[in-house]
């Protein structure tokens, strides 16, 4: 029998969708309320007493939520972050807790975003070690003929930076801005994402620093078996009936 392709084991198992309602959002506000708060210790619990995380840049976002279809689990989430045009020094989460190498007030307005605040629930972060990272990687496993399990494939982090990018894509966004750890600006690259270094590394939960990527790069870049799944994802979002298409002139979330 052929193996299944990542896509095709996507599509069984997750499902991905805006977070464009308040209901949904407030999933978002709890996954990342249990992964930064209670697992991760990021940021203190008494901040937010109805257990939901959020911060000043919620309003200026689009997040997705990836949903585990068997169980009925929000798994994971992630949010774009689009600037605000009249402070755009001071517009994106990054700038609080690093510099960059290029002047953002230079740019056109919307033609930049941020990826941020990816959380992924610990019952889905299985892999040893990734336990202690909000993303985590969910391989698909797989037997060999000794019966050892081998590693597959991070589909649930990846899924949903693909979501992100999709989120880009469509307002028609030329480049994308994440902070990092350089391990993980590694991992991405291998799957077809070259991120660009563009400051210093800080101490932030660890060794972090700021990376664009470039449109082009994405579109030229991404393997054959990165872009199917991408295509998955963006299908997911686009029939979705809340789905909402941005474009440069304004940020619109139906609530």
């Amino acid at each position: 029998m052929q193996p299944k392709s990542i896509s095709e084991q996507f599509r069984e198992q997750f499902q991905i969708s805006l977070a464009d309602t308040n209901d949904l959002k407030k999933e978002v506000y709890r996954i990342r309320y249990e992964v930064y708060c209670q697992e991760l210790n990021y940021e203190a619990t008494d901040k937010f007493p109805d257990r939901l995380e959020t911060d000043i840049y919620d309003d200026r976002s689009l997040h997705c939520l990836l949903k585990h279809r068997a169980s009925g689990v929000y798994a994971g989430c992630i949010r774009f972050v689009f600037p605000d045009p009249y402070q755009p020094e001071r517009s994106l989460p990054l700038n609080k807790v690093c510099s960059l190498d290029l002047d953002l007030s230079q740019l056109p307005p919307y033609s930049y975003g941020e990826v941020s605040r990816l959380a992924v629930l610990s019952r889905f972060r299985r892999r040893f070690g990734e336990s202690q990272t909000p993303g985590g990687l969910l391989f698909f496993n797989d037997r060999s003929q000794e019966g050892e399990e081998k590693r597959g494939f991070p589909v649930i982090a990846l899924s949903l930076y693909l979501a992100a990018t999709c989120i880009g894509m469509e307002a028609g966004v030329e480049r994308v801005f994440v902070l990092m750890e350089p391990k993980l600006a590694r991992h991405l690259r291998y799957f077809g994402f070259v991120f660009t270094q563009i400051g210093d590394f800080v101490d932030f939960r660890g060794k972090r620093g700021p990376y664009q990527i470039r449109r082009q790069e994405v579109e030229n870049s991404l393997p054959a078996q990165i872009r199917e799944l991408m295509e998955v994802v963006r299908s997911d979002l686009i029939v979705s009936p809340t789905f909402i298409p941005i474009h440069n002139s304004q940020l619109s979330i139906r609530n």
